[in-house]
């Protein structure tokens, strides 16, 4: 098997570092101005040409992130930036944008592309498709299971890359919306504001509902893939990906060490990283046939018993049922786990290895959606911030110290833990009543077998506050911080590429050394004068001398492996000619490592391509086309007798389309089938039902859908999930047989008339009205708040017997619905209107207009879509429609992103 790739990520310089010299393969970090991490440094041209050049000559990866969408006017000015970054040679851009992905390729055919997670790719189809635009690496969906994802890797030729580790969204990324309604922060502009981690409020039918823990209700615990690496590895998975660029340096040296050493422990290698640290640089010399031995030495944080692979590789280990099988059943119907990892197992790890993955950041460690559907372990909704290491619950109280009783999973024992140190920052928490209280610790002992232990803080921490019961963790370790910092500021324990040299040398002849590394690098130096015999044979030291000068490396990325000398016994060299020589030859080794292919990127290139797929659009006025989308078969009949065109269902799980349809058509409406936002292996019995039923059209809302409907002859529109943001996704997109498409919601209405500009205007559909999408995930809500059940059918259906509002900190009410796969999004309780904009999308060319429906009556939608197509036709004034419409809102009707003309900035910068 193929061992995959390990990729950390990088936020700063130190981080870099921290990855590099704790075993990453690969790194990836923004590229400047443009990444999806608003909040990390931003680093300059030349800070990134640096950073690649250190990275490359260490025999490490780099990709830039610019995960991103970008709107009309940023990409007509992108091809001179992208010229100038595509020169700085990295391995390959992670790009989230369709069009940004035709540009750059436009720009330089040969450079690679892979495709962010932010383009929502969740089955073989979709990851085939984004292949079309070049791509060479699809970043999949973090959703997937294992199974699913071995489903994915078998269908097709891409590689693959999965999260392993760190934060979890809750929602698809690409699909979350909520930042941008709560907070006018797009995280698909890279300025996430993380309302998953705010509290949220439940109504049930109306009623508050408290009968509930889960007052963190959207999230997610963090993800920890290291029991199912061997999995991974085993189906194929080209690169596992932390995730981190907010992290700590000693966060990044802490995972890419710990998933370092378990990766080499499957494939039965020594990890240069984890195992020889600070033997790296000491090679053997070879003088006319004597051989001389490195000298040994150990890392701070290597283990006193030496990490030895055991004879067990872990390849035939017995599995429990959580764990991923070959040809056994769909991970979402199989027994599982906790959720947790569990220490101790057949890893390779011990308790050092995890002890930094929980104290330096964790909201509770979990294999995240790799085993299937769990929506009880995927959320604690106890709390949202850093918690650390659980280390049990209070038991005694006294004046002396606070005793801790351990708690212990299936399997685990108290050896598998490494015990809390002097300075640590230990937390109190009860839930139930918001009490937390903190402190430092000040000695700590561990009581019997070390189930228990005995805790003493100084007079700071007020016990007086703690309680029996309150559950413990430590949160914070400057000591283990410290350990780990070392890995990567001390120069002895650094990364050292190994190098072979060989010393050549004749009297009268230039001194010749030759220095080659084990990847095929090789590069030759003579001196600048000949040598000279030595005038006193006997005290000649030409060997030690040569050791000594030669394998002074500590400055630059190499290690000596060995030195083969083969000069004349009787020959004199001074060291400074030895000096010279091997600085020389290092300097061009780095040079030899750091070629690369040939990119030649033209910005002219890029330019004709934008010029080549620009489009006009007709002004002159034509009859408008109206949609209305409907989410029950109740509103349908509300519809009769309305001048409107198209009727669009989107239902719920197991409500039949058959009777709807023909009811649609017999109103003389065209019917429509929206399809679902995500597509899955396994899940194309609803794509098969809209290919049995023949509808009129099909509103297409993923890549994977999008993939098997456009081959069958059946009229596509394309909706706002598929972030076409600029006129290049715009042209992809509606040549793979769209007839019409939704633009992003991320744009407002100077950057939607900005793309209307370079669009054919009767190509794009608007929704005038509509109840924004927040949050859409995997994860039921319904299901962890409201039942015991881990998935479908053990929730019961709940979702179908009560009506669920979700109040945030605001004060403000959203719709929780769920989808046909039991996906839920939250809906914005106050529905956006465009109705403003109006007159200028019909001026600007744009005919198509839709309106969306929720869960309103009957009564309501007659009288809501009446206004807005009467004002559509012109019947009644604008100002009118938007009153008449905001009176029919329940919670009043908003403006939206469309007239957010404000640019987010981080105070933090």
């Amino acid at each position: 098997m193929e061992k995959p790739e390990l990729l950390l990520p990088v936020g700063t310089r130190e981080m870099l570092e921290a990855a590099i010299h704790n075993g990453a393969d690969a790194v990836y970090f923004g590229v400047p101005h443009w990444n999806a991490r608003g909040r990390t440094e931003d680093f300059s041209f030349e800070d990134v040409g640096e950073m690649i050049r250190y990275a490359r000559i260490r025999g490490v990866r780099t990709f830039l992130a610019m995960n991103v969408l970008v709107f009309e006017r940023e990409l007509q000015s992108l091809p001179e930036f992208l010229e100038k970054i595509i020169a700085l040679e990295p391995d390959a851009f992670i790009i989230q944008d369709i069009g940004l992905a035709r540009l750059i390729r436009a720009i330089a055919p040969n450079q690679e592309i892979h495709a962010s997670t932010q383009m929502t790719l969740a089955s073989a189809e979709a990851v085939n498709l984004a292949s079309q635009l070049g791509f060479n690496r699809a970043v999949l969906a973090r959703e997937l299971s294992l199974k699913q994802i071995a489903a994915i890797k078998e269908a097709t030729p891409l590689e693959l890359e999965v999260f392993i580790h760190g934060a979890l969204c809750v929602s698809y990324s690409g699909q979350c919306l909520t930042s941008e309604n709560f907070g006018g922060r797009s995280a698909n502009r890279g300025q996430c504001a993380q309302s998953c981690r705010l509290p949220y409020r439940i109504f049930v039918d109306g009623k508050e509902f408290t009968k509930t823990d889960a007052q963190y209700l959207f999230s997610t615990r963090d993800l920890c893939a290291l029991p199912r690496l061997e999995d991974m590895q085993e189906i194929g998975v080209n690169s596992l990906k932390v995730e981190g660029r907010l992290k700590s340096p000693e966060y990044v040296a802490a995972v890419s060490r710990a998933y370092r050493k378990a990766l080499d422990f499957h494939n039965g290698t020594y990890s240069d990283v984890i195992l020889d640290q600070a033997q790296r640089g000491r090679g053997s010399i070879q003088s006319n046939g004597n051989l001389m031995d490195p000298v040994r030495g150990q890392s701070p944080l290597q283990d006193d018993s030496n990490y030895m692979r055991a004879q067990d590789d872990g390849n035939k280990r017995a599995q429990d049922d959580g764990n991923y099988k070959r040809g056994q059943g769909d991970g979402n119907n199989r027994a599982q786990d906790d959720g947790n990892y569990k220490r101790g197992q057949d890893d390779g790890l011990c308790a050092s290895d995890m002890e930094p993955l929980q104290v330096l950041f964790s909201r509770g460690l979990g294999t995240g959606w790799l085993d299937g559907v769990n929506h009880q372990e995927l959320v604690d909704g106890t709390f949202s911030n850093h918690h650390g290491e659980f280390l049990g619950t209070v038991r005694r109280i006294d004046r002396s110290g606070i005793s801790v009783t351990r708690e212990f999973a299936e399997g685990e024992e108290p050896g598998d833990f490494a015990p809390p140190r002097p300075g640590d920052g230990i937390l109190f928490e009860n839930p139930e009543f918001g009490v937390s209280i903190g402190g430092r610790l000040y000695g700590v002992q561990q009581i019997g077998s070390g189930s228990d232990l005995r805790l003493e803080f100084g007079r700071e921490l007020n016990q007086s506050q703690i309680a029996l019961g309150m559950k413990v963790y430590r949160n914070d370790s400057p000591t283990l911080e410290k350990e780990l910092r070392h890995t990567f500021t001390d120069r002895e324990l650094a990364k050292r590429i190994p190098v072979n040299m060989v010393l050549f040398g004749k009297i009268g002849e230039p001194l010749r050394l030759t220095v080659y590394d084990n990847d095929g690098h090789k590069v030759q130096i003579e001196s600048e004068t000949a040598i000279e015999a030595a005038r006193n044979v006997g005290g000649n030291r030409v060997a030690e001398t040569a050791h000594k000068e030669l394998s002074a490396l500590s400055s630059s990325a190499y290690g000596l492996q060995s030195l083969d000398i083969q000069v004349d016994t009787s020959a004199f060299i001074p060291g400074k000619v030895l000096r010279t020589l091997r600085q020389n030859a290092i300097a061009e080794l780095d040079k030899e490592r750091c070629r690369w292919k040939e990119l030649n990127p033209s910005a002219t290139q890029g330019r004709a391509f934008l010029d080549k797929i620009r489009s006009d659009s007709d002004k002159a006025a034509k009859r408008p086309e109206i949609s209305i989308l409907v989410r029950n078969p109740q509103q349908i009949e509300a519809l009769a007798g309305l001048d409107i065109d198209n009727v669009v269902m989107d239902f719920d799980w197991g409500v039949k389309y058959d009777e709807s349809l023909a009811q649609i058509r017999e109103y003389g409406f065209k019917a429509g089938m929206a399809t679902l936002r995500i597509h899955k292996p396994g899940e194309n019995h609803y794509l098969k039902n809209i290919l049995r039923l023949s509808p009129d059209f099909a509103l297409v809302r993923s890549l994977g859908a999008l993939a098997i409907l456009r081959e069958n002859g059946i009229p596509l529109k394309g909706d706002y999930s598929l972030n076409a943001a600029n006129s290049a996704s715009y042209d992809w997109l509606l040549n793979l047989g769209l007839d019409t498409l939704h633009p992003s919601w991320d744009l407002n209405s100077t950057q939607l008339f900005d793309l209307l500009q370079n669009i054919d205007g009767r190509r794009m559909e608007i929704a005038l009205h509509q109840y924004m999408p927040a949050f859409h995930s995997e994860y039921c809500a319904f299901a962890r708040a409201l039942t015991t059940g881990r998935r479908f059918p053990e929730c019961g259906k709940i979702c179908t017997q009560h009506k669920v509002e979700i109040l945030d900190h605001k004060g403000e009410r959203h719709f929780l619905q769920s989808d046909a796969e039991c996906r839920n999004t939250l809906f914005v309780g106050k529905p956006q209107s465009a109705l403003k904009l109006l007159p200028r999308l019909q001026q600007a060319g744009v005919n198509c207009f839709r309106i969306e429906l929720l869960d309103e009556a009957p009564d309501a939608v007659r009288r809501k879509v009446q206004t807005y197509a009467q004002a559509i036709r012109g019947k009644i004034e604008i100002e009118t429609a938007i009153r008449l419409a905001g009176v029919q809102e329940k919670y009043g009707l908003s403006e939206g992103q469309l007239f957010n003309e404000s640019t987010w900035q981080d105070r933090k910068k």
